[in-house]
């Protein structure tokens, strides 16, 4: 019984952390700045979320088998890479956007896309460099100190336990990752709907993730 209370409070822990500010950021600028399908916006915000749960994965179980510690050092610096990639997602999110109807929001952001085209299409969100971030995401802003709380307690009555936890924590992780990104992907398009001219959400969630790369930075 004690077992599967803490395999519960695991995926409860990984569903509270998957909602921490730089993942709700990073997802909904990959939901935001991609120009395919839902389908296709919600695949790549899954592997945003596999590069970030893998790591998170590999890092509870070599502090559980390792006894692997962190630096603080290492733990700051990877914070202010995290803050760096939210404003590269920021940027990337703006020059995304695909020509149509509506047209560009600026001349600015045109220029970029006439400067950034590969192979004909936008330089955006691909399945390669959201898998980076999400890697990226899951050394940085905190988590391993996070995690090595968790695993220290998950881990204290036998090893194969905290192993097992780990993987719930993971898991809870997963689903509210895929729960954001499906919120996200429907707001972006509701805001498409409503003001065509101007997706409000977009621009919102650049801000956002534009601010708090920034703030990762300075702190």
């Amino acid at each position: 019984m004690e077992f599967i209370g803490l395999l519960v409070l695991s995926i409860l822990l990984g569903l509270r952390h998957g909602v921490d500010y730089d993942h709700i950021a990073a997802l909904a600028d990959i939901t935001g700045g991609s120009t395919g399908s839902k389908k296709d916006r919600l695949k790549l915000s899954l592997y945003y979320a596999s590069g970030h749960e893998t790591v998170i994965f590999i890092l509870g179980c070599s502090i559980l088998l390792f006894a692997w510690t962190v630096p603080i050092w290492a733990d700051h610096l990877m914070g202010k890479v995290v803050g760096l990639t939210l404003i590269f997602m920021s940027i990337l999110m703006l020059m995304g956007r695909k020509e149509g109807k509506v047209g560009y929001w600026s001349r600015g952001i045109a220029m970029l896309q006439k400067l950034r085209r590969k192979n004909g299409e936008p330089f955006t969100f691909t399945r390669r460099n959201v898998f980076t971030i999400g890697v990226i995401h899951g050394i940085g802003a905190e988590t391993p100190t996070q995690l090595l709380l968790f695993t220290t307690v998950a881990g204290a009555a036998a090893l194969h336990h905290g192993v097992f936890a780990v993987a719930a924590f993971s898991c809870g992780l997963l689903i509210s990752h895929a729960i954001i990104a499906i919120i996200s992907i429907w707001f972006h398009d509701v805001s498409k709907k409503i003001r065509p001219l101007l997706p409000i959400t977009m621009y919102a969630a650049c801000l956002f993730s534009f601010v708090l790369g920034v703030s990762y930075l300075i702190e």
